[in-house]
């Protein structure tokens, strides 16, 4: 397949993909100024028995050399009230590295990996296997310790925007 076939085919799927509306979360890891973390809406749940998920994050995230640093990693579910932080973890706004935790209320779980406290959900992992593949690893985590928040809306990213879901 030629350069510009293969182009015009990322291109047509990245459009389609963009109808597919997401769950929105932060996947963190580290501690102290250590800490990176990326926003991310490909996730989902692998298996119950034993309790794992699976996280894409693009090869060029800093916060992916971070993860395989650290082996451990936390998914904060995200509410509607978390949009402007799932914009400053998304990289608006330029900030970059730890200074992303600026905002929110950070705990600490099983594996140490940064929770938000306020989060519909902070599932805290271990990693258990990564898949590189084309543009993204695949990470898959073995869940170590989960913490459910309040029942707030959800936040949802549909056609390239953050919308909220309510019940």
């Amino acid at each position: 397949m030629s350069a510009a076939p293969a182009d015009a085919a990322s291109a047509a799927f990245r459009l389609a993909m963009r109808e597919f509306a997401s769950g929105v979360a932060i996947v963190t890891c580290g501690q102290g100024e250590m800490r990176a973390g990326c926003t991310a809406t490909a996730l989902a749940s692998l298996s119950l028995t034993p309790p794992s998920l699976i996280v894409c994050i693009d090869h060029k995230a800093s916060t992916l050399a971070r993860l395989r640093e650290c082996g451990a990693f936390a998914v904060n579910v995200l509410g509607a009230r978390h949009e402007a932080l799932a914009g400053r973890f998304a990289g608006r706004g330029g900030v970059k590295g730890s200074a992303r935790f600026a905002e929110g209320e950070w705990i600490a779980l099983e594996t140490g990996a940064p929770v938000l406290s306020d989060a519909l959900a902070g599932i805290d992992c271990r990693v258990d296997e990564i898949i590189d593949r084309h543009t993204h690893a695949i990470i898959i985590g073995a869940v170590a310790a989960v913490r459910r928040g309040d029942h707030d809306a959800a936040l949802l990213h549909w056609r390239s925007h953050f919308e909220t879901l309510k019940k």
